[in-house]
């Protein structure tokens, strides 16, 4: 009985420590990434209860970490891998990226929609798939950054 009793009062000392954790404040410099550094985010999207004729949209967060203006491209990736459990499906005409090409002055961050449009009759989509979306700057030489964001799709 004691045992109970004692379980019971650090139960609640764990809980009540938990409540009273708060997660940082958005603008906490330890959470932010670094101002000289190009960035997406977010790196995954989840998209859950999707189903034909539905449509999906989320902001996806570039930032120029460059000391000059760079122009992306922004575009559908057909992933290079999946994650367990998920499928690749060729989704390059269902993914519509309100502005594919901006250009962004040196440090600035902009939002771009992305949505997810499949259309009512499309039949035979996996429970589980995946595609990427892929910012690539332009003209920064021979080598070029690919930034890429995640998007995991649940169907009902």
């Amino acid at each position: 009985m004691k045992r109970f009793f004692l379980g019971l009062i650090l139960m609640g000392l764990v809980v009540a420590g938990c409540a009273n954790q708060r997660p940082p404040a958005n603008d906490d410099p330890a959470i932010l990434p670094p101002d000289d550094v190009t960035w997406i985010s977010p790196g995954k999207v989840l998209i859950g209860n999707f189903y034909p004729g539905a449509r999906a949209e989320w902001n996806v967060t570039i930032h120029n970490g460059n000391e000059a203006s760079v122009g992306f491209r922004v575009s559908y990736c057909k992933p290079a891998r999946v994650g367990a459990g998920r499928q690749m499906v060729e989704a390059q005409d269902w993914v519509i990226i309100a502005d594919p090409t901006p250009v962004l002055q040196p440090k600035e961050t902009k939002e771009i929609l992305i949505a997810l449009d499949v259309p009512k009759g499309v039949r035979g989509l996996p429970d589980k798939w995946e595609f990427w979306v892929s910012a690539i700057e332009q003209g920064q030489g021979m080598v070029q950054t690919e930034l890429v964001s995640r998007w995991l799709v649940d169907m009902r």
